[in-house]
């Protein structure tokens, strides 16, 4: 009995042995690959003061309180004045910054900021009509101008609420989701650092802590106006963005969820109520509301053919799409390799059709939040990852994933450069940024919007930190079609976000699975369909071409001799199409081929090669 049992053991791992010998010495198909060159990181650590230069009137003054030998990044405030396209410049120069109307205190302001004159200078700026935006004051030389009697630091505070009333900087919050945010999650004992203030007799409170007290608070002083807020934007904006939250979100997808975004609003609310004859570099290109970025991820064998079903539904829709192909080219514990020619032909048909594609790594792996980043110098066929269970892989690494796969598909599919990703499972390594980066990247899409509480496109920071952006723009997922009860139920629900998105000029990204065509497709068509005419409904790679060239565009507004006159000055880096400006007074004429919105207010660029720059003479409506 024994022997038998230990013969028939025996067996058992012989024909196991076989089978993992057999798994993994299967000869890899032969693929065609093009060489990724490993670039290096180009850091852009400079001076802020000569990276945001004063250049013209209407700019916003930041004034850095904070330059010593550790001090906190400018890269928060820059994330949310950027997105919102708020003109600015960073100065430590106090006459320079004065000589402003908008003025915003940054990072904090303690009793070594400012000197006692300096104090009563930035009072009579306020009295005699300037406005200032600060967080974090902590001076008592300046309590009278903000407002505020005493003020309580603590991480015990884990929710904010504004409250009912008419000020301008909340002109954009009015939905309950932005009118009271989550600062970190109640299984957290401590969360993020708030300062809660108490407010003097004449102030008035426009945000408060679950404790009660004030966090965000208003002080009118003559004919000027100072605004307070008890948060640091690196916590509720940056650290946001880069998922270190305190779990503070409160839907993980397909919910509005714009905790980040409700301060890029009342920024941008402040400088509209307050910048005089403002103008503004809008989110969306030519001069629509909002865009719906429309995406496929192809991660399965049967998941190639139902593509053509898609593609159908948004071309009879005037629309495209992104397909995010996963390079699956080793068979393992998840399933078969499927990255072969019968599959590569429909890709390659896809993007004859118009369809943009990207990269969904190599083995889709639950575990790549995990993988180690590796040496850079993975190379098909020799990289060899496999998947031997739910989230745990041998082989793979982070640049393998993302470089393998990218020398494939542009190795495979012709004229194809690779320059968008998306991790499989949306699982997100600290060291992706600089395997995009390093790998010639521009783009990715692997966070949930409601997990970043961030429904705007931003820069990705390097090792998802607080120090510096790398060359990588993240376009979070909004809607996605896998969630109970599945996407062909939730059309109406999924309408509701895009729409509230677009109340923002914020941006919604779509994700549909293409494993299943019947339903999913129907359900897509039917989302097109209702969509608004100011909705532009788009891939995901020619929007962020879009939004690219936007962030690094160049812009000034300028008087002229004639008082009704302004000359606004745009160069491009990069060939844009749509780049729109909005204005707070309605345009008479302009010249220089741009087009003119029937309200007078939007103003459509003409094209804008790398490089060149055009000259817009605008006559305002008298």
């Amino acid at each position: 009995m024994r022997q038998s049992l230990a013969l028939a053991l025996l067996m058992l791992a012989l024909s196991g042995s076989a089978a993992v010998w057999k798994l993994t010495s299967e000869p890899t198909r032969a693929l065609r690959t093009k060489v990724v060159p490993l670039l290096e990181i180009v850091h852009q650590l400079g001076d802020p003061y000569q990276m945001f230069p004063e250049s013209f009137p209407l700019q916003v003054a930041v004034f850095w309180t904070d330059p010593g030998p550790d001090p906190e990044n400018p890269l928060p405030l820059v994330h949310s004045l950027k997105e919102m396209g708020i003109p600015f410049f960073i100065t430590r120069d106090l006459p320079q910054a004065l000589r402003h109307h908008l003025v915003i205190l940054y990072p904090s302001v303690d009793s070594h900021t400012f000197t006692q004159p300096q104090g009563d200078r930035l009072t009579t700026f306020v009295r005699q009509g300037g406005f200032i935006f600060a967080q974090n004051v902590f001076w008592g030389g300046l309590q009278d101008l903000f407002g505020f009697r005493s003020f309580a630091p603590l991480r015990t505070r884990h929710h904010l609420a504004f409250s009912a009333t008419k000020d301008p900087v909340t002109k954009y919050l009015n939905r309950p989701e932005e009118r009271e945010t989550q600062l970190g999650s109640d299984h957290f004992p401590q969360v993020i650092w708030s300062n809660g203030y108490v407010p003097d007799a004449g102030a008035e409170v426009l945000a408060r802590f679950d404790d009660g007290s004030a966090a965000l608070v208003t002080n009118s002083v003559g004919k000027g106006k100072v605004y307070l807020l008890g948060l640091s934007l690196l916590d509720v904006v940056l650290r946001n963005q880069n998922n270190r939250d305190y779990e503070a979100q409160r839907h993980y997808v397909n919910a509005f969820e714009p905790g980040a975004d409700v301060w890029l609003l009342v920024l941008r609310a402040w400088y509209e109520a307050y910048g005089q004859d403002w103008v503004r570099l809008a989110t969306i290109s030519g001069g629509q509301r909002s865009a719906l970025l429309l995406s496929h991820d192809v991660d399965w064998e049967n998941s190639f053919a139902p593509g053509f079903d898609f593609a159908h539904v948004e071309e009879a829709n005037q629309a495209s799409s992104t397909f995010f192909i996963q390079t699956k080219y080793v068979d393992d514990a998840n399933s078969k390799a499927f990255f072969f020619a019968a599959n590569l032909d429909i890709v390659r048909q896809l993007k004859a059709r118009g369809a943009t594609v990207g990269s969904h790594s190599i083995i889709h792996s639950r575990g790549f939040n995990k993988f180690e980043l590796g040496s850079g110098h993975e190379t098909y066929p020799s990289y060899q990852p496999r998947g031997l269970g739910f989230d745990t892989a041998s082989g793979a690494t982070v640049f393998g994933e993302v470089r393998v796969s990218k020398g494939l598909l542009d190795g495979e599919i012709p004229g194809q450069d690779t320059i968008f990703f998306r991790a499989g499972h949306l699982r997100v390594p600290v060291s992706l940024p600089e395997a995009l980066e390093r790998s010639g990247y521009q783009f990715d899409s692997s966070f949930t919007a409601d997990d970043v509480l961030s429904n705007f496109p931003f820069a990705l920071p390097r090792d998802l930190g607080f120090e510096e952006d790398s060359d990588i723009y993240e376009f979070p997922v909004t809607i996605e079609d896998e969630e109970s009860p599945g996407f062909a139920k939730r059309v109406p629900q999924a309408l509701e976000v895009i729409l509230a998105n677009a109340e923002n000029e914020a941006v919604s990204v779509l994700l549909i699975h293409s494993n299943e065509s019947s339903l999913k497709a129907a359900a897509e068509q039917d989302l097109l369909r209702q969509l608004p005419p100011d909705i532009i409904k788009t891939d995901m790679l020619t929007f962020a071409k879009f939004w690219r060239a936007r962030d690094h565009i160049h812009w000034s507004l300028n008087p002229t001799s004639v008082p009704t006159e302004v000359l606004l000055q745009v160069e491009s880096d990069e060939s844009v199409i749509g780049l729109t400006f909005e204005f707070q007074r309605p345009i008479a004429t302009v010249t220089g081929g741009a087009t003119l919105f029937p309200d007078n207010r939007h103003l459509v660029l003409p094209e804008l090669a790398p490089g060149h720059s055009v000259s817009l003479h605008i006559d305002y409506q008298h």
